[in-house]
């Protein structure tokens, strides 16, 4: 049987850590990084490479889009966001809004490939609309649990104070750091009880370093407009951190039955700031939901209940 090839973008980022942990699962698929294909391109040619691959698979639509552009033939792809086929990503409300679709995109790019997996069931219901000759699955994310675990802290200082995160590019309008996280931080800024961290491009925390920010934490905030996933709502849940969110990815999905109030159709920060209010008068349930987070991630999302999904969708494979 003829390898198999998988291309995600960095090493550093998510993508090359979901690309190693599929590795794990599939030994006959080699993995390369967009500066490695690139390489190979230029020392072995795009018709090497598509001759000696049997599928060939990429992490997202833009990695896609760069395989077109070298000649490469794209069998399957992940679609990690709304990124790409869509003209109007960067204000497009999830709960609300209705897609304008990247005709260009999706006859250039996306029309010659011939199966794709979209990370949450919206994102895919999206994708199915737009193209209808298409199989377009929804795969189940996953997250590194032995990496991404709660670590046992004990508060120092004030007993009382709840310390709430933010993690993401702050720099993207569609995260809303501006619009949405700065009001939250603003009106709540002169409660000593309650502290507001980040993980942005201003101070970047390292990948390595994420699983201590998580743990830092009692609760994660998300304020993007649209999203794939996002990332930082498994890892922090993985964590035993639970998550006060806009309604967008996978979101509402990976979160426990009851810590569901907190996944709000709304971008407005007063829905917001009335949410940790209530979770800081309600401490006991706040300990509730991060024991459920935890637990819930581990019922559902570890990387050994959906590895299958991945290999299916993207290889064709079947175990």
């Amino acid at each position: 049987m003829k390898k198999h090839l998988l291309v995600y973008d960095y090493d550093w980022w998510v993508l090359g850590q979901k690309a190693r942990i599929i590795k794990k699962h599939h030994p006959n698929l080699d993995i390369l990084s967009n500066n490695e294909i690139r390489l190979l391109t230029s020392t072995k040619g795009f018709g090497y490479i598509n001759s000696y691959y049997g599928m060939i698979s990429t992490l997202s639509l833009g990695l896609a889009q760069l395989l077109t552009r070298l000649k490469i033939r794209v069998d399957t792809s992940q679609i990690g966001s709304y990124n790409y086929f869509m003209k109007n990503h960067e204000t497009y409300r999830e709960w609300r809004d209705i897609v304008h679709p990247n005709k260009h995109f999706l006859n250039k790019i996306m029309r010659p490939i011939k199966q794709f997996g979209a990370i949450n069931p919206k994102l895919a219901q999206e994708v199915k609309k737009l193209t209808p000759d298409k199989n377009v699955n929804y795969i189940q994310q996953f997250v590194d649990t032995n990496r991404f675990r709660p670590a046992p802290k004990e508060k120092k200082g004030n007993q009382k104070e709840i310390v709430i995160g933010w993690a993401g590019n702050n720099t993207r309008n569609v995260k809303n750091h501006t619009t949405l996280y700065q009001p939250i931080v603003k009106n709540l800024q002169k409660d000593s009880n309650i502290t507001f961290v980040q993980a942005n491009r201003a101070s970047r925390v390292p990948l390595k370093d994420m699983p201590a920010f998580y743990n830092s934490l009692d609760l994660l905030l998300i304020t993007s407009s649209n999203e794939g996933g996002p990332a930082p709502a498994l890892e922090a849940n993985a964590c035993g951190v639970p998550v006060l969110s806009t309604n967008v990815g996978y979101v509402k999905k990976i979160t426990s039955p009851n810590g569901k109030f907190l996944i709000l159709d709304s971008a407005q920060p007063n829905d917001f700031i009335k949410k940790i209010k209530f979770l800081k008068e309600n401490r006991d349930l706040l300990q509730k939901l991060k024991r459920e987070a935890r637990e819930n991630i581990m019922s559902h999302w570890t990387v050994e209940k959906t590895i299958n999904e991945w290999l299916h969708t993207l290889f064709k494979i079947k175990q």
